[in-house]
């Protein structure tokens, strides 16, 4: 897709790193844009936008640059098939489905449910097409006990090379994607394509988006305060959860040769709770604002379980912003589905399970 390994930033500063394992997915580095007319809208200083939602042709989004190094170690190992755990309309589910499949990976998950949207539907109709092997869960509240299920059904069994990956692709080498993107970022300072931010606004789901760039930004120098915007429940999208996350790729980039990086603390973490509204996955009516107020004026789409929620902070702190230049980092990917989706055999490829929830009436 255009670049070699190489072209990886982190790489560059570090050749060390290169045996933490890459595999190419994206096309980065992803471009940063002003958007003069929202920022005036809003009351706000400057308004640049970091376009994440280009990783990938295939799919876009903030799982791509997690997926280049997570299933370059499961090829690395000799694996053959992935799994997963996810809500219902969860874009790492099918991200990862989607570059597993392009990689010769077989992909697995693990479901729990969300409120279902036309958004939940069409993700599902995109995912089947990589005929998935999905495992509905009952309730998030069931989901450790399916997973140690799958765990001891797999050691039992005579194929023992399955693949984790952890929700959001949030393990230590997904993480280093994001300190990548940090990186990235900072080089696109120095070459003068965007002047450095004040603060960065991120959806913060799994943390490990949030995790990579705090410490990706401290390693740069950046001086740029990063804000997540939790949309998930507490339990797993907190201060100490994220910088733990951190300090496991920091010691991991050691490890392989990389640079000491600075140890962070809970505190070194800004964490928005105000905006999730009723729970993961259920529309704000500021969320909805938003997304018809962003498309208005910059074309850009936000999906109301993660972008829009995270735009709706922005939007509430304008007043502090006015004198700022404040980075949104969109993390939703951009890719045109309807191809995919014009060929998707629900029927063939969900389970029946799945299927009913295409008969069911959508909440207006």
């Amino acid at each position: 897709m255009g670049r070699s390994m190489n072209d990886l930033e982190i790489f560059d500063r570090y050749p060390a790193t290169r045996a933490l394992g890459h595999v190419r997915l994206g096309n980065l580095p992803t471009p940063v844009e002003s958007y003069s007319a929202l920022a005036e809208k809003l009351g706000i200083g400057e308004l640049w936008v970091k376009r994440d939602d280009l990783t990938g042709s295939i799919y876009g989004g903030n799982k791509v640059r997690k997926l280049e190094f997570i299933l370059a170690d499961a090829l690395a190992g000799g694996h053959e098939r992935v799994w997963t755990v996810g809500a219902l309309g969860s874009h790492h589910v099918l991200a990862t489905a989607l570059y597993a499949r392009e990689v010769g990976l077989e992909p697995h998950a693990l479901h729990f449910p969300q409120p279902v949207t036309a958004h939940v539907l069409e993700v599902l109709q995109a995912l089947s097409t990589t005929q998935p092997v999905l495992t509905p869960v009952e309730s998030k509240n069931g989901l450790p006990f399916a997973m140690a299920k799958t765990h001891i059904r797999e050691w039992l069994s005579r194929d023992k090379n399955p693949y984790y990956i952890p929700g959001g692709g949030s393990s230590p080498l997904g993480v280093v994607g994001y300190v990548n993107a940090a990186l990235e970022l900072a080089r696109q300072i120095e070459d003068g394509a965007c002047a450095e931010p004040d603060v960065i606004y991120v959806a913060a789901g799994t943390c490990g988006t949030l995790a990579g760039l705090i410490l990706g930004a401290r390693l740069a120098g950046l001086r740029t305060k990063i804000v997540g915007v939790r949309v998930v429940d507490k339990v797993v999208c907190n201060a100490p959860l994220t910088a733990h996350m951190a300090n496991k790729t920091s010691r991991l980039i050691r490890d392989a040769g990389g640079p000491e990086l600075p140890k962070i603390c809970a505190g070194d973490v800004t964490l928005l709770d105000d905006f999730i509204g009723e729970g993961y996955g259920k529309e704000t009516s500021e969320g909805l604002r938003v997304m018809e107020m962003v498309e208005r004026h910059t074309g850009l789409e936000l999906d109301p379980t993660y972008t829009a929620k995270t735009f709706a902070a922005l939007d509430a702190h304008a007043e502090s912003l006015a004198d700022k230049r404040v980075l949104y980092w969109h993390t939703l990917s951009g890719a045109d589905l309807s191809a995919r989706i014009a060929l998707a055999n629900i029927e063939r490829d969900l389970p029946a399970s799945y299927r009913e929830l295409f008969d069911t009436p959508l909440p207006h």
